[in-house]
């Protein structure tokens, strides 16, 4: 599989849906990075969209940061159980991050995570430059660079018919700015050479439009750099680990994906990304997060969000495909 390290030259902004555009993720999910590059690879290639969206011909994860050279990956639902009882026995010592910081712990140092991946549980004494973000550290200053740092500005919505405006239209929108030393990466897996190279095209025109909101004023843009990256293969897998958001078909919920594993949920709810259908509210779609631990491997599906019509061309969809690699130790509940 290929790691894809983004280099941010601007500001971004990864949005959540609620009042105002104050609220921000650190990082973009896998749903949102293939419909975004799904959109430059139909201005690229003369692909059906109807057979791509539901045929796709590449995997991918959702994005995580890296600092410093140091990739961080999201823990296996349930890794941190021994440091999170450890912190719970010593919660009188002064200075020890508590039960409540742990819990707040959402990724952790690759040489951490490949330890992960053979054990069930974490050792109790792990060390805090190998976790991502300690609440303790409030400027996220865990391997000596900031990783993202935050700022907001005033805007003011306008009326493009007359250039109006009115004291409603006032809000304030969160503009995130990535250290020197600090973006974000993804993995991908490819059905073949040919396919890496319209993907490889499609991220590089993606890179000059932006990703995430507000790309018209400059917003998202970046470079990348790719590198090989391999994980241990058990020859008989305990469970799987997905790294990107999952939709089970409902043959995968009948198996019993959602009874045996450990995981939990997020909706994804929204307008359309593309230019004729941004006007558009997509339906909410659940999924699980990333770090699910399931009992097999899981390939999901790309529900469908917005049906074709006479003012949308195409059906629209939200990609749920599973990434996943195997774990050596089950971290389900027997």
């Amino acid at each position: 599989m290929i790691a894809y390290h983004l280099l941010f030259q601007d500001p971004v902004h990864f949005g959540l849906e609620g009042i105002g555009q104050e609220a921000v993720e650190q990082a973009f999910r896998s749903d949102s990075l293939w419909g975004a590059v799904l959109q430059k690879w139909f201005l690229l290639f003369d692909d059906t969209p109807e057979q791509l969206c539901t045929n796709t011909p590449f995997s991918i994860s959702s994005c995580f940061p890296f600092i410093n050279g140091v990739r961080f990956f999201p823990l296996p639902m349930g890794a941190l159980d021994a440091v999170i009882e450890d912190a719970a026995r010593h919660k009188a010592i002064e200075g020890m991050p508590g039960v409540k910081e742990w819990r707040k712990v959402r990724y952790v140092a690759e040489p951490l995570f490949r330890k992960a991946l053979k054990e069930k549980l974490l050792p109790a004494d792990v060390s805090l430059d190998q976790v991502f973000p300690m609440a303790i550290y409030e400027k996220n200053n865990i391997t000596g660079a900031t990783f993202q740092q935050h700022e907001q500005r005033p805007r003011i919505m306008t009326d493009q018919m007359n250039g109006g405006v009115s004291e409603s239209a006032f809000f304030y929108c969160t503009d995130q700015f990535f250290g020197d030393s600090a973006g974000l990466f993804f993995l991908a897996r490819f059905d073949g050479d040919a396919v890496r190279e319209k993907f490889e095209a499609a991220l590089m025109l993606l890179g000059d439009c932006g990703i995430g909101a507000d790309r018209s004023i400059g917003r998202g843009g970046f470079v990348f750099f790719s590198q090989s990256v391999d994980f241990p293969a058990p020859t008989a897998p305990a469970a799987w680990l997905t790294l990107s958001l999952y939709h089970p078909t409902r043959d995968e919920v009948q198996q019993g994906v959602l009874t045996a594993g450990r995981y939990s949920l997020i909706k994804r709810s929204g307008p359309g990304g593309g230019f004729h259908v941004s006007r558009f509210r997509r339906s909410d779609c659940w999924m699980l997060e990333e770090g699910a631990v399931i009992p097999f491997h899981a390939q999901g599906d790309a529900p469908c969000v917005l049906k074709q019509s006479e003012f949308i061309p195409h059906n629209i969809y939200r990609n749920g495909g599973a990434f996943c690699i195997p774990l050596q130790e089950g971290l389900h509940n027997d």
